[in-house]
């Protein structure tokens, strides 16, 4: 009998923890909780980042929630779907990605909700939102929409997530030969004067970061890379060259207006080269070069330099000489007398 009830208890807690795992999309969307996000607390996009292990991953941060028990909320859950999830509807369930939830500890003071390249399809644009959950298993007020795409490197939070994502492909109707040769004729003189005019928009209003004034500083392991920002582009893409592949990897891509980028040097590191590239218009990548050795600045010694007899030590030398052997003879014939 004990063992028995053992085994159903067993059940119990495990049938439990399954259907915390998977949220109930029917109390998390369209209701009003009474703790979660608010337009004064939610989550922030600090950009795409490349970890030690050279993983590459979004990061996202939140503040750490407390429930209406004023209990810190310990668990945040990462839902997914390829369209803006506010049209999300019952039946479309299934088509929502939910990844592993974020647990944390009592004392954190933030949670880091990154969100890790081989999580999703490199090839896709996904749409998200964070929902927090107590310890009872009941949801909270999701966070704002957010936005992403690996392969564009492109992010956006709230309503801007709208019109995010790639254009669909429409397809053409089909023509005859006739129809299709003069419509080739007709496509390559429009894209040779397309050409003609991006070559002349990009020459004439693509950023260049090397008027950026680019500069670094250094303390300890953390490089501080700095910029003015620059029209023509957004968004700024900074990569650094890698020796062991011989190739340059992206670290992350940030705000043009942020203006600053920090990266944490590893322990084998000397000389590192970043480049910057302007990411929403063709325009002039730089190349910037930092040597972060540590080399003990030595101040020299500096002694009083020995004298070196001048001349007017000389003359009072000779002066007192001469002095000494008058008395000296005043002295012997005053003796002698």
């Amino acid at each position: 009998m004990k063992k028995q009830l053992s085994l159903a208890m067993m059940l119990v807690l495990w049938t439990s923890i399954v259907s915390a795992a998977w949220l109930d999309y029917n109390h998390v969307f369209d209701e009003n909780h009474d703790f979660g996000y608010s337009d004064n607390v939610n989550i922030d996009i600090i950009g795409f980042q490349t970890a030690d292990d050279w993983t590459n991953r979004l990061k996202i941060t939140s503040p750490v929630l407390r429930d209406s028990k004023d209990t810190a909320v310990g668990e945040y859950h990462i839902v997914l779907w390829e369209k803006p999830i506010k049209n999300y509807t019952a039946e479309q369930r299934d088509s929502l990605k939910e990844l592993e939830p974020v647990m944390i500890m009592e004392l954190d003071e933030s949670v880091d909700l990154s969100i890790k390249q081989g999580d999703v399809t490199t090839d896709k644009s996904y749409f998200g939102v964070i929902v927090p959950v107590n310890d009872n298993v009941i949801p909270g007020n999701t966070s704002k929409p957010f936005c992403f795409d690996f392969w564009t490197l492109t992010y956006d939070i709230g309503d801007n997530c709208n019109n995010f994502g790639r254009a669909p492909i429409v397809k053409e109707p089909e023509t005859t030969a006739e129809e299709s040769t003069t419509a080739d004729d007709q496509t390559t003189k429009e894209l040779t004067v397309a050409l003609n005019d991006e070559e002349e928009h990009n020459a004439a209003e693509g950023a260049d970061m090397s008027m950026a004034d680019i500069s670094h500083s250094v303390n300890g392991n953390v490089v501080t890379l700095t910029w003015t920002e620059v029209p023509y582009s957004d968004n700024v893409e900074i990569r650094i060259f890698d020796k062991a592949t011989a190739d340059y990897v992206t670290l992350g891509t940030v705000p043009m207006s942020q203006e600053r980028f920090q990266y944490t040097t590893k322990d084998w590191e000397d000389e590192l080269l970043f480049a910057f590239i302007p990411r929403d218009a063709k325009g002039r990548e730089y190349r910037y070069d930092v040597n972060v050795r540590h080399e003990a600045d030595v101040t020299p010694e500096i002694k009083e330099a020995p004298k070196v007899w001048p001349a007017e030590d000389f003359a009072v030398m000779l002066l007192i000489t001469v002095a000494l052997y008058i008395c000296y003879r005043v002295f012997a014939s005053r003796k002698a007398s």
